[in-house]
């Protein structure tokens, strides 16, 4: 009898996870690929992974999920989900089921850390992070007599270069990105001014959006003057794969994306015959660059589970964010590490000097300044006042001014926001 309990205990079954996430395509295939090798690595957790779209719906899914009682026992949730979380009741923090010496949080680079962490309150285990960058073709950049290791840094030297580009004939245009309103609260980060009131949503839930500032008009009307000279191409609101069509198929000279496309940029570049040099982002004339805001998602973990399945849970995302496994992840995608450890690890190998595009993400995030601009917004409903803010750049292509294109904006946005905060 004593033989056979012991042969149950060895032969248990392991505990299952389900685990959310928004990583499509290649960059979805190294996730799960990851996710394979965890669960063959040991025999005590198996970790299930579903793919569920986009990550506004894996937001929106998991919180109807979890009224339905049908939820996963972890989450894959955007950096912009993270007060809608928070205040939907469903999640846990994480850091109730870390010990003080589980984790060294010290570990992790600080901005990401200033963005998670909510007060003392570790909310997610951070992980896939990125920032916005902007992408060179070298090749057409000396066509046209510019220097792609001097690269634009403001907007001015981004206007003065795109017009260098369709002059010579180049390209039909010089710059695109996706319309999408994460660069606008990038470029308010880098001037280092909050895109929302109440310390940008960290003291208290928003009432309204700085679209009145000098900061937010500088951004939309040199968007706008882009715009009419023809020198930046619209792929569509939030069209993060036609922006990339344009680039590769040398309908532009620049790109302004998500560090995650380095290493299909890169490499794609290389393959059609042509060098992509990345640069940081560019910012506006005369104002000293303040840093950005870390993109991406981080990995939270649901309330109303078995005791069990979340510690299970926390055992795969220590190992997920673990150093060695950001070191893959990074090269993999172009993520940047979120580990200082990972970090050196890359450097003693030599990673950075054989590929220079990898390091200037990191170093734009590594060099940010911590304020309440850089930290990020915390917004309940963010994906609606993306949308309105991006509702408000297509009014001004349609030949509305700025001022009141951002005023509208404003409106909407208030009126958005005493409605959320109604709830509580």
């Amino acid at each position: 009898m004593l033989a056979l309990i012991g042969s149950a205990a060895v032969f248990a079954a392991p505990v299952k996870v389900t685990f959310w996430h928004a990583m499509g395509g290649d960059i979805g295939r190294n996730m799960e690929a990851m996710i394979d090798d965890y669960n063959a690595s040991q025999s005590e957790v198996y970790v299930e992974s579903v793919f569920r779209g986009a990550y506004p719906e894996v937001l929106n899914s998991t919180i109807a999920s979890a009224m339905a009682g049908t939820a996963p026992t972890v989450v894959q949730i955007y950096e912009v989900g993270s007060l809608a979380a928070i205040d939907s009741g469903v999640f846990v923090p994480i850091d109730q089921f870390i010990g003080p010496d589980e984790v060294d949080w010290d570990d992790y680079v600080d901005a990401v850390m200033n963005y998670y962490r909510v007060g003392d309150t570790q909310w997610s285990m951070p992980f896939n992070s990125s920032s916005a960058i902007l992408y060179i073709n070298a090749d057409m950049f000396r066509k046209a007599g510019l220097d792609p290791d001097n690269p634009p840094k403001t907007f001015s030297e981004i206007i003065e270069a795109s017009r260098k580009i369709v002059e010579s004939g180049v390209a039909p245009y010089g710059i695109t990105w996706p319309l999408h309103t994460w660069f606008v609260e990038q470029w308010m980060a880098e001037q280092g001014a909050p895109l929302v009131n109440n310390d940008n949503g960290r003291s208290a839930r928003p009432t309204t959006i700085n679209t009145d500032t000098p900061e937010m008009r500088r951004i939309f009307e040199w968007w706008k003057e882009l715009y009419d000279e023809g020198l930046w191409i619209n792929p569509g609101v939030e069209d993060w794969d036609q922006a990339n069509a344009y680039f590769m198929g040398q309908q532009v000279a620049m790109e302004i994306t998500s560090t995650s496309d380095v290493t299909f940029l890169t490499n794609a570049g290389r393959e059609a015959g042509f060098e992509v040099i990345c640069a940081e982002m560019p910012v506006p004339d005369d104002v000293p660059r303040h840093g950005v805001v870390p993109g991406g998602a981080s990995i939270w973990l649901i309330g109303n589970k078995p005791r069990e399945e979340q510690e299970a849970a926390v055992k795969f995302l220590k190992w997920m964010s673990s150093p060695e496994q950001q070191v893959r992840w990074h090269k993999s995608t172009g993520y940047f590490p979120i580990r200082k450890s990972a970090i050196e690890m890359l450097e003693a190998e030599g990673w950075f000097k054989e590929n220079p595009n990898f390091r200037v993400a990191l170093d734009q995030v590594l060099e940010t300044l911590p304020n309440v601009g850089t930290q990020g917004a915390f917004i309940g409903r963010f994906q609606e006042v993306r949308n309105i803010l991006e509702e408000a750049f297509q009014m001004v292509m349609g030949g509305s001014t700025v001022e009141a294109a951002l005023a509208e904006a404003k409106t909407q946005v208030e009126r958005s926001f005493a409605d959320y905060n109604s709830l509580f």
